[in-house]
Parts: C-alpha cells; sequence; structure tokens
C-alpha cells in the first residue's frame, strides 16, 4: 500500500444553505507574512461551521486585507495561499455583527507541511512523495483562488479565440482563424467541458458524428478529489529555460487502451510563489498521431489584486482529409489520407475588474496609410482581415490603426459596402505575420468593387477596355455556402415582354461567384438573371442594372 501526505482537502469543503435565522456578521483582518510582514494577497480565507461544512468564503486583496460575510454561527478559519503553509484557527462565538481577525502565514517548508494519508496502491512507490503531495496540495491553493476570485471578484473579459490549421506535422501555418467575445462579469477565461470524474472515467477525448473532440483540464478539475485519485504524480526538475521552477508531473493511474487521456506537468515558480503553466500530452492515440505531438498548454497570471486567472491557453489535435485519386491505369478511383495538425486555442486581451485593475495582453497592432490610385490618402476606405473580427476605417488622413492582433499570420483586404451581401472584400498584395509589443507598417492603395470585377472578367477574357456594366453575382445554398459547377444564365426584356436569352453562360467555381462585363445593358435596365444545376428546379431573380455595379446573390438547392 502506498501512502499519500497531503494536507485536508479543500474541494470537497461544500457550500451549504443559509437558512439559519440569524444576523448576517462579518470577519475582516489582514494575513501577513510571518517572516517579511508584509501583506499576502491572493490568500483563501474560508469560514466553516462546526461540522466543518463552508459558510463562505473569499481572497485578500493586494493590502492583505479580506472581508467574509455569513449568517451562521461560524467555528474555524482556514486560511491557504500557495508558497504558505495552511493555517487553521479556532473562531469565538460573538454576538458581534463584525469581528477582525488578523492572520500570520508561514513560508512554505515541505519538511513543516501538515498532512494526511490516503491509500493509492496503483501508483509506485517513490522516496519523494511526501514533498510531492505536499506541493501538490500547494498548487491547489493556488487553483482554489482562481475559483474562489472568479465567485467574489468577477472580471469584464474580451476574449480572443484562434484556429490554426498546420501543413502536416509541420509548424507552418496554412489558415489562420480568430474570433472575439466579450462578457461581463465573466466567471472564468477558460473553462473545462467535463468534469473531473468524467475526464479520469472515459479520458480528454469524445467521439460525435465523426469527429473527434479533445479536452484540458481547468482548476474545478484538478482540485477534484477524483482527479487526485486518478493520477500518479511525481517532481520534475527545472529545465534551464524554467529557472527558480519546479515540476509536479502526473500521469493515469490506470490507463485504458483505447481511452485517450493526459500526461502532463504543472510548473510552480517557487519564487514568485506562483502558478505559472500546465504542459500536457495526450497519450493513448493511434499510433500515427504521434508524429504531430497532440497535446496542449494552458498558462496562468496572477494580478496585484491576488486574483488568479488563465491568460491563454491552446490544444493540438490531429485531422485528416480524404481525397479520391485515379489509379496508375486510369480506371479507378482510390482513396488518399491526408493528416494533419490543427491547434485551437484563446488568449485573454483584456480584462477589468470592479475595483479598477486591468489587465492588457501584450499582443500586436496593424498601422496603415490607405492612398487612391493618384497617391492621395483615402479616408473612409474599410479594410478588414480575412476569417477575424479585425476591422478598420480609414481617418481624415486615410490611416488606420488596428490593434490586440493575436501573433500569427495574416492576409489585408479591403471592404466595399455593395460586396458584403456577397461576404467578398477585395484581396490586396499585403500579407504579414503579427508579433507581440510590435506594430507593422505598410500602404494600401485602395480598388474600387468595379475594379475588382473588371480583374475577374479579364481573368475569365470576357472584357474589353470601356466596358461600362458589372455584374457580380454569388450562389448560395440557403444556409449561405456556395454551391459550385451552377449555371448562370442572363436574359433582356423585348418589346412584347418575352425574356431574350444571351448565348453567352457562365459556370460557378467552388466560390459560387460568377461576374459580367460588357456593354450589352443600360443603367435602369431590367434583366433576368437564371440559376440552374442538373437534377434541381432553375431559379430565375429580376434585377435592375445599377450606373455601374450590379450585385446578385442566388439561392438554389445544393446537390446531395
Amino acid at each position: 500500500m502506498i501512502a499519500i501526505l497531503r494536507t485536508p482537502t479543500i474541494a470537497v469543503l461544500l457550500i451549504t444553505g443559509l437558512a439559519a435565522p440569524l444576523a448576517a456578521q462579518n470577519f475582516r483582518g489582514v494575513v501577513r507574512d510571518s517572516t517579511s510582514h508584509q501583506p499576502i494577497a491572493g490568500a483563501v480565507v474560508m469560514l466553516l461551521d462546526s461540522t466543518g461544512a463552508l459558510l463562505g468564503r473569499n481572497i485578500t486583496n493586494e493590502r492583505g486585507q479580506y472581508s467574509v460575510a455569513f449568517v451562521r454561527v461560524a467555528r474555524s478559519m482556514r486560511v491557504v495561499r500557495i508558497g504558505f503553509l495552511p493555517r487553521e484557527l479556532r473562531v469565538r462565538d460573538s454576538e458581534a455583527v463584525d469581528q477582525s481577525i488578523d492572520v500570520v502565514m508561514v513560508p512554505f517548508s515541505a519538511a513543516l507541511a501538515p498532512v494526511r494519508i490516503m491509500d493509492r496502491s496503483s501508483c509506485p512507490q517513490r522516496s519523494d512523495q511526501a514533498t510531492t503531495f505536499a506541493l501538490w496540495e500547494q498548487a491547489r491553493a493556488g487553483l482554489l483562488n482562481m475559483v474562489v476570485a472568479r465567485e467574489t471578484n468577477p472580471m469584464s473579459v474580451r476574449r480572443l479565440v484562434f484556429e490554426r490549421t498546420l501543413d502536416g506535422h509541420s509548424d507552418r501555418i496554412t489558415r489562420f482563424r480568430v474570433t472575439g467575445d466579450s462578457a461581463t462579469n465573466s466567471e472564468t477565461s477558460f473553462n473545462a467541458v467535463y468534469s473531473a470524474r468524467d475526464f479520469v472515467a472515459s479520458g480528454f477525448s469524445v467521439d460525435s458524428g465523426g469527429t473527434r473532440f479533445m479536452f484540458a483540464p481547468d482548476a474545478d478539475v484538478l482540485l477534484d478529489d477524483a482527479f487526485a485519485l486518478g493520477y500518479c504524480f511525481r517532481l520534475v526538475p527545472s529545465p534551464k529555460n524554467r529557472p527558480r521552477q519546479i515540476g509536479l508531473a502526473f500521469s493515469p493511474s490506470d490507463p485504458h487502451p483505447g481511452r485517450m487521456d493526459i500526461d502532463g506537468t504543472l510548473w510552480i515558480d517557487t519564487a514568485a510563489r506562483a502558478l505559472r503553466d500546465i504542459e500536457f500530452r495526450y497519450i493513448g492515440t493511434p499510433p500515427r498521431w504521434d508524429e504531430f505531438h497532440p497535446g496542449g498548454s494552458i498558462s496562468f497570471h496572477e494580478m496585484n489584486n491576488g486574483a488568479v486567472f488563465v491568460d491563454h491557453w491552446y490544444l493540438r489535435r490531429v485531422d485528416a482529409t480524404q481525397t479520391s485519386v485515379l489509379d496508375q491505369r486510369g480506371t479507378d478511383f482510390t482513396t488518399r489520407t491526408s493528416m494533419f495538425a490543427t491547434e485551437n486555442g484563446g488568449e485573454l486581451a483584456h480584462a477589468v475588474w470592479p475595483d479598477g485593475q486591468a489587465w492588457n495582453a501584450s499582443l500586436g497592432s496593424l498601422r496603415i496609410q490607405t492612398v487612391t490610385p493618384s497617391g492621395q490618402p483615402a479616408p473612409g476606405a474599410e479594410v478588414l482581415l480575412p476569417d477575424t473580427p479585425y476591422r478598420g476605417t480609414a481617418d481624415s488622413s486615410g490611416t488606420i490603426t488596428i490593434r490586440d492582433l493575436l501573433p500569427g499570420p495574416y492576409s489585408l483586404r479591403i471592404r466595399d459596402s455593395r460586396m458584403a451581401e456577397l461576404d467578398i472584400s477585395i484581396p490586396t498584395r499585403v500579407s504579414f505575420v503579427a508579433a507581440r509589443d510590435s506594430t507593422f507598417r505598410t500602404t494600401v492603395k485602395v480598388s474600387t468593387a468595379e475594379e475588382y470585377v473588371a480583374g475577374l472578367c479579364r481573368k475569365d477574357r470576357q472584357w474589353e477596355a470601356n466596358d461600362s456594366t458589372f455584374i457580380l453575382g454569388r450562389v448560395v445554398t440557403p444556409e449561405g455556402k456556395p454551391v459550385d459547377d451552377v449555371k448562370v444564365s442572363f436574359a433582356t426584356k423585348m418589346q412584347d415582354g418575352q425574356w431574350s436569352w444571351l448565348r453567352w453562360f457562365y459556370r460557378t467555381g467552388t466560390d459560387g461567384v460568377f461576374e459580367l462585363c460588357g456593354k450589352l445593358f443600360n443603367a435602369g435596365q431590367k434583366i433576368l438573371i437564371r440559376v440552374s444545376r442538373r437534377g434541381l428546379t432553375d431559379v430565375d431573380v429580376e434585377r435592375t442594372i445599377a450606373t455601374r455595379l450590379t450585385i446578385a446573390k442566388l439561392q438554389i438547392e445544393a446537390r446531395p
């Protein structure tokens, strides 16, 4: 039998109902370092009743001050903070509404840490297990801070979430997508989908509809006793790139064949007395996955007000695409599978707390000078970075500044409001890689939508100089997805009211886009556009020719 030494558990303290008909009371005070006598920020202060049930909890601020309100009789106070030994104090029964209790905490020493014993026969015996689990309890104290901080001092946040598609198992990014959201009084910047018991029982992935979803643990998962019971722990010495840090490695105590799990390390900064990050890899994956290094990381940051939060995270998984190719004889098709890595993650760009403290991530920025074809400033010009929420409009000097760029590759496009209905923007030659605390500067010549359509027509060899009529359209499904291989035909109305169809027609590509340039139509003239596809009913849409550019969005059911 292997004995696990650790302090009394934090995770099993339950919040009980507040039904007792007693006047609300409040405990307040200051928590200090016994050695330096300096206030301690981020200490979790918990009030317990005679059964050990939790009555209330809070964390100390940057001045070491705490305040915990409760309505039932408190019998004890428990104070925990990473880097210090936990404190247990008896609380005197009093009718006073407010009581003041100052607490002194002793810096952590594994030799002095109070412990308890749990049976863990599934893990190998280690000579350093007492130190290992004393440090694990220290890490849990830091994780508990995250949970209590989000309950008692919620933040307003701006999150950025990304997806990177990589070239095979390399780190070259072939596609980069970013989305953003804001949340007021958010409880967390990152949270796990399932509980610790679910992960221990079923692993860190789920197959649904042919897609494998992969997950990571959060503070609640790591705090749960189910996680401690389901994993084995060991100390990891700090590498050269992690001075003054110590690692707590964890791996499943009872791995199952075919179940995807995680094997990782939680890193603690012993000098700063703070959690730094978790690095992990997925195990139990298919053999071909190893070369793609599936895994992830979760990074922590602590504010001056004592609040700890996740500032960025990412998961690296393996995806695959299948293509049909002709064999060497050219008679039969074979299926070829291509595997590649995909990374999903996010970052906390900004956070503001009720006390006014704020967090701003070190991100990149873009400064653009927009000009007309003649080289003059182009005020009012609009630009966008595809597959992202980043947008900008030029000021009176033609300047645009876009901030909060996640590190990664971007391209720049011009937005024309007339083309927005088609979800089409005008490409430029500008591409760049955003870096933290860096500004990329560029000058962009603003093209018009007519110039863009003329370029498409030249590519398709259907444009001549002085063409005055431009039509740009897109064929989509009712869900908005582009439809390829659609025949697009045009007709004009004769004097007798009948439609006369032009001999010229267009077939859409994978983007569903079609265009027409010429002198065939006049402004104000009505035309009929027909989209047809074998096996489907034709769709006719009537349009009035605009002075320069006519926009047409047409819906058709995609062929199964």
